[in-house]
């Protein structure tokens, strides 16, 4: 290119010789300040031997020293572009171990499910081969992807601890009843929780699997359950702390909505349970409570400085407590409900 530039200074005019020096002191300009950031003692390295290259053509501008110019430029560029590479790809090697370091964890102590780790562990592989800023939103999203599947696993097994003991505890108390009369229904008994959930302040599975094997003694009594659609979507797309706000959200809402007497339980991460008592036939009952729990909500999250309005929905079932030929057959239902697609959507 300044080949050409200066077979046109020495052959044209002189307006037309101080345009093509000023495109050049342009071109170098244009170097200087969109330069793509490394390390920043690098940054301001090339940014004043640019400077001073541009200075060059400004103070003395001699078609002879273009080439001269042009050569500098590109051995400097050439020189910056080598030690950002190399400065890149260490931090590309830094965020591969960081990545290791948390798989290793994950694995060890934490227990999660071996599908998070298997892809805690294709995006460490990914990490280490990137070639393109382009790379970075795609391997962020499966690392929250992973994390999520982490924080569900983890969930997951606190509750199931949880459940182990709350039925020894069950099997102690209940026999206890039985020596003295009849079991309490679910609400009746007092509501001492084994384990509140840190999030929500509300009872845990263990306790919502409790209180389902009391009513199923009783009539009268329903079971609501109350996903959170796209709950994964949004930790995915926004993180885990706009995921905590919605679900702090609709604990608040179901709260606020349903009868003084109702029991409200945190079945899972994405998911409550209320268990109500109601006279009316089951339809009538659907029909009252899909007033406003099929309503189509929004929430405002703050995302890195902007606000944001997330609509909120929840697909949600009813089933009558004693549904179900067992109490463990219930438990079936209610998972293989929360574990279909109708609620997991991909789009907002």
């Amino acid at each position: 290119m300044f080949l050409s530039i200066k077979k046109h200074m020495d052959e044209s005019s002189p307006e037309l010789t101080a345009a093509l020096l000023q495109l050049s002191q342009l071109l170098l300009r244009s170097m200087r300040l969109h330069v793509v950031r490394g390390e920043e003692a690098e940054v301001l390295r090339f940014q004043s031997s640019i400077l001073a290259l541009e200075q060059h053509i400004g103070s003395s501008p001699d078609p002879a020293d273009v080439l001269v110019i042009a050569g500098e430029a590109a051995r400097t560029f050439e020189d910056y572009y080598h030690q950002t590479n190399r400065f890149l790809h260490l931090q590309s090697n830094e965020l591969a171990a960081m990545i290791g370091m948390l798989t290793a964890t994950v694995s060890s102590i934490s227990m999660a499910s071996q599908t998070a780790v298997e892809q805690l562990g294709k995006v460490e592989k990914r990490i280490e081969n990137i070639s393109y800023a382009s790379d970075l939103p795609r391997l962020k999203a499966e690392l929250a992807g992973c994390l999520a599947m982490v924080r569900e696993e983890s969930f997951r097994q606190r509750e199931e601890s949880a459940r182990r003991i709350h039925s020894l505890q069950r099997g102690v108390s209940d026999s206890r009843q039985r020596l003295s009369g009849a079991l309490p229904g679910p609400m009746e008994m007092p509501l001492l929780p084994l384990m509140h959930d840190a999030l929500t302040g509300l009872p845990g599975r263990a306790d919502a699997e409790d209180a389902l094997y009391r009513a199923r003694v009783q009539e009268n009594l329903y079971a609501a359950v109350l996903p959170v659609d796209r709950l994964p979507l949004v930790n995915t797309r926004f993180g885990s702390e706009s995921t905590d706000h919605v679900v702090r959200f609709y604990a608040e809402y179901w709260k606020k909505h349903l009868h003084m007497k109702d029991l409200l339980f945190r079945w899972s991460s994405n998911a409550f349970l209320a268990l109500i008592e109601r006279t009316q036939p089951q339809d009538t009952v659907r029909a009252d409570l899909s007033k406003f729990a099929s309503a189509k909500l929004e929430m405002t999250l703050e995302h890195h400085g902007r606000e944001i309005l997330l609509p909120l929905s929840s697909t949600w079932a009813l089933f009558p407590a004693g549904e179900g030929r067992t109490h463990e057959a219930m438990l079936t239902k209610i998972d293989a409900f929360l574990k279909s697609e109708m609620h997991i959507k991909d789009s907002f």
